[in-house]
């Protein structure tokens, strides 16, 4: 909403005073992006790792993940139906079996950065695979109408309770559903860019991209992930057991 204030004088000539509006700012609403409504959500997928400084297909798995929302995110990965590698995540800590050297590591999430060089909270890696915008960042966007679509653009947009910043883009489809997520860490300028694909129902109520193709910059590598028979509202495995003769993984 604008106000505009405007001053008359009162003068013994008949010229007319010309009422002077105040220049336009930017209004930044709160907008409303459709967010999934679930307690819990279960997928296998198919999930193609690619080196975009050479294009060529670095590694593909068969992946299994479970989302109990905002508690829980468990994944494990396997190839030829064995299982290579397992991870738990809660909003507080990590823990992750590799198969393949018998090691295992809990922890912060320390780990995620020194794995992906990109600082994410479990709530943004929730978000980035749920097709959600960040629930605990604030919500107050300069918004742009692009034909069917709208664009939401924050260039400081603030984690709560944090001095977590990224600069961040999102750019919503026709029913104000998430097809473009690009984020740019404020300090490190590390830019990550998920794109959102072959939106169909799992449930009358509930529609999920088949297609999820994350791009990391500055470590030159593409995930894409394709779904294959979702369910909602499934409990499913979140099961955790280190074998006794795993070695536990040192931070460096």
């Amino acid at each position: 909403m604008f106000f505009i204030v405007s001053c008359k004088t009162t003068r013994k000539t008949t010229t007319p005073v010309v009422e002077q509006q105040p220049p336009k700012v930017a209004v930044k609403p709160v907008y409303k992006i459709q967010q999934p409504d679930y307690n819990w959500f279960s997928s296998r997928m198919d999930a193609t790792v690619i080196n975009t400084a050479t294009n060529k297909e670095m590694v593909k798995l068969a992946v299994f993940m479970v989302n109990r929302k905002d508690s829980i995110l468990y994944v494990n990965a396997s190839k030829m139906g064995i299982e290579l590698a397992r991870i738990v995540l809660t909003p507080d800590s990590i823990k992750f079996i590799n198969h393949l050297n018998s090691t295992y590591y809990i922890g912060n999430y320390t780990a995620v950065y020194q794995l992906l060089r990109i600082s994410l909270t479990f709530d943004m890696l929730q978000s980035l695979l749920l097709n959600r915008d960040f629930t605990d960042f604030e919500n107050d966007f300069n918004v742009y109408k692009q034909n069917e679509n709208t664009l939401l653009i924050d260039t400081n947009r603030k984690q709560n309770h944090s001095r977590l910043s990224i600069n961040q883009s999102i750019l919503l489809n026709e029913n104000d559903r998430i097809i473009k997520n690009h984020i740019i860490h404020t300090y490190t300028s590390d830019t990550l860019t998920a794109n959102y694909s072959d939106f169909f129902n799992v449930t009358t109520l509930y529609r999920t991209p088949k297609i999820i193709d994350i791009n990391l910059q500055r470590q030159k590598m593409r995930l894409i992930l394709s779904f294959k028979d979702p369910k909602i509202n499934v409990p499913g495995p979140t099961y955790f057991k280190i074998p006794s003769k795993y070695t536990f993984i040192l931070q460096k």
